[in-house]
């Protein structure tokens, strides 16, 4: 039956950093589900233009759904923010994240920067963000995850890779196909048709990064590899500044303990005592930035992370390694009992932190 006109549109998501494979998934699933597709270069021109597509499509008696697909310049939590929002109008039941086998480690280890489009309000030409971090974003909110090209990998590799995503994104539904075209044939839909019928929303099964599993101790990945570790490293003492800089610099993501592909949790430098701090690294890609402020807690709020609590993910990791590492990072004794006065005068040669940090 389709939905009375003015009602909400049952909308599935597709991304991926491959324009190819992902285009090729979108229009199968389309296909497959009797949707409308909408391709990236539609989505690609701002909210405006999926918010037209989303009004013609409510307007239609005949329209089962929509397939929008999104090319890589779209930030995936503008794809989630923009389609789960209340006055939307559009009912977000999957979103589906294209990964190519062959691609996946080169593009996580990716040192490329992308121009984001220009938002409503943007008068600076627009922001840059990294390739890795889109694509590992887009990994860590996906519902359902579909792996094409997995035949130009041999069977080590192919598993090494699927572990990897398995990792990245537990909570996700895994497809394992030999290229993108094959989505047209069988049900390569992630669920989706099973989800809009029963009415189940994206918002009601929301995923849950691997990272978040490896601090709460419920990673459960639905492919085992040898080759693919999982490391939690909890340490109640703050980073000393400059010995963590200079373990950014020089061994942390250098191979010294192994190919660390994601890491990612809480942290606190000793010169910035007070604020707790977001970890977040993607291949050579890092950043520390101000997410809590102490004070701004109230009574019954708690602490993100006392000290450090921070999840790894990567292949042929030495955790002996990457733990003496961060300890060497921490306070010592001496350091810890001098207190906050003398943490203020270590070398700190993080950015600066705005203080509005909530």
């Amino acid at each position: 039956m389709p939905e009375p006109i003015g009602a909400d549109v049952d909308v599935i998501a597709v991304t991926g950093a491959r324009a190819h494979e992902r285009s090729s998934c979108a229009r199968g699933i389309a296909e497959a589900q009797g949707f409308v597709f909408v391709p990236a270069e539609q989505t690609g021109q701002g909210l405006e233009a999926v918010d037209r597509a989303v009004n013609l499509m409510r307007k239609a008696i005949h329209v089962q759904g929509l397939v929008l697909e999104f090319p890589i310049e779209v930030p995936v939590t503008e794809i989630v923010g923009t389609l789960t929002a209340a006055d939307t109008g559009t009912r977000l039941i999957d979103l589906v994240c294209v990964l190519d086998a062959g691609c996946l480690l080169a593009d996580l280890d990716s040192e490329e920067f992308i121009r984001l489009p220009l938002t409503r309000d943007a008068d600076d030409g627009g922001v840059i963000a990294s390739k890795a971090e889109l694509i590992v974003a887009q990994i860590e909110f996906a519902s359902t995850i579909a792996v094409v090209n997995g035949g130009s990998l041999g069977p080590k590799a192919l598993e090494r890779a699927t572990s990897l995503v398995s990792h990245l994104a537990p909570c996700a539904e895994q497809r394992l196909v030999a290229t993108a075209c094959d989505v047209h044939g069988g049900d390569h839909s992630g669920g989706s048709e099973a989800h809009s019928r029963s009415g189940t929303t994206y918002s009601q099964r929301p995923p849950s990064a691997g990272w978040v599993s490896i601090l709460n101790q419920e990673l459960p990945p639905q492919r085992q590899s040898c080759a693919v570790e999982a490391i939690r490293y909890e340490q109640y003492r703050p980073f000393h500044p400059g010995r963590l800089h200079h373990a950014l610099d020089t061994c942390l993501f250098q191979g010294h303990c192994g190919h660390i592909l994601r890491s990612a949790g809480f942290a606190r430098l000793a010169s910035r005592p007070h604020v707790t701090a977001q970890w977040d690294q993607v291949g050579r890609i890092f950043t520390l930035t101000p997410l809590a402020l102490d004070d701004s807690l109230g009574a019954e709020d708690e602490l993100l992370a006392f000290g450090q609590d921070l999840a790894f993910i990567g292949t042929g990791l030495d955790e002996v390694r990457l733990r003496q590492i961060l300890d060497h990072a921490a306070l010592s004794d001496a350091e810890l009992a001098a207190g906050p006065m003398v943490w203020a005068s270590f070398l700190d040669e993080f950015p600066a932190w705005s203080t509005t940090a909530t």
